[in-house]
């Protein structure tokens, strides 16, 4: 059994990391760092960690200009699907941002359906519509009133999550042709660069004015290499035998990971009422439902 679900265990353990991410996150923008400055150094780290491990393993590097196009591309969508995601959270809290994220699943039908010229699996369609049914529960109560910037934080998650959904499907695509860490390394880079570029550009960022104390530091460290770097490495391989909808809504068990964690690090800041463990439950029922879809597809 372990043998058989062995690429499941893999991509839960990777999700139980990147349930950290959104803890790292807050407990960063909190120290005084902007949204910006956390994408910025997240990915300057991840990519430099990924070329020296690339270099150890004396890996080739050198790629058509059509692969490198579509890694740029992509590394795009990564860059700002984790601009959109830390600043839900900034402006926000960890357990709305990350409830959000979990239309992810959702947004995938659509991104295989442009990307694959895939047909709508109706099934694959009911359980992503759990999934917005359950957060709809968790979020019902939300007061915008009295918080506004509650509104920008959803549409900024719920753009987290599309963009998620893409990069998601068209790694699922690319794995089949190149090497995890290659793709992961050129992915990261490029969207450094990108990201760095338009910081730049519209001075959010400022070389000069760029400064980290030594708590800043390890944490970015941690969220850098071992929630990136290495989860990103996990995350591309495991597609490579699950498909991008199932990873993707999987997925969904990220936020019930780190809400828990956010509740035992922040606690009343991240307390939830009733509605978030009915809603939960869904998303996590949705999860066991499509994996029972599967066995009875793999089964006929």
């Amino acid at each position: 059994m372990l043998n058989k679900y062995k690429y499941h265990f893999v991509l839960h353990f990777t999700i139980l990391i990147w349930g950290f991410t959104g803890i790292i996150g807050k407990t960063l923008n909190l120290s005084g760092l902007t949204s910006n400055e956390i994408v910025f150094w997240r990915m300057l780290i991840a990519w430099a960690t990924l070329l020296l491990f690339l270099i150890l393993k004396k890996e080739k590097l050198r790629l058509n200009k059509l692969t490198l196009l579509k890694f740029f591309g992509n590394g795009g969508l990564i860059a700002l699907h984790w601009y959109f995601f830390f600043e839900a959270i900034a402006l926000s809290n960890v357990s709305i941002a990350l409830v959000f994220m979990s239309t992810t699943a959702f947004f995938t039908s659509f991104a295989e359906w442009i990307v694959y010229k895939k047909t709508f699996d109706f099934k694959e369609l009911l359980t992503g519509l759990l999934v917005i049914v359950g957060i709809s529960i968790i979020v019902n109560d939300l007061n915008y009133n009295e918080h506004p910037e509650y509104l920008k934080a959803v549409i900024f998650a719920l753009t987290s999550a599309l963009l998620a959904a893409f990069f998601s499907v068209i790694n699922s695509v690319l794995v089949k042709e190149n090497k995890s860490s290659v793709i992961s390394f050129y992915e990261l880079f490029f969207g450094f660069l990108i990201i760095s570029s338009i910081f730049l550009l519209n001075k959010s960022i400022v070389i000069k004015e760029l400064s980290l104390n030594l708590e800043q530091f390890y944490w970015l460290l941690i969220l850098g290499v071992i929630c990136t770097s290495f989860a990103f490495l996990l995350g591309v391989y495991v597609m490579k035998f699950i498909s991008a909808y199932t990873v993707n809504l999987s997925v969904n068990l990220e936020p019930i990971y780190a809400i828990i964690f956010a509740l035992l690090i922040f606690k009343d800041s991240e307390l939830m009422n009733i509605n978030f463990y009915f809603g939960s439950l869904i998303v996590v029922g949705s999860i066991l439902l499509n994996a029972f879809f599967k066995t009875i597809k793999k089964a006929t």
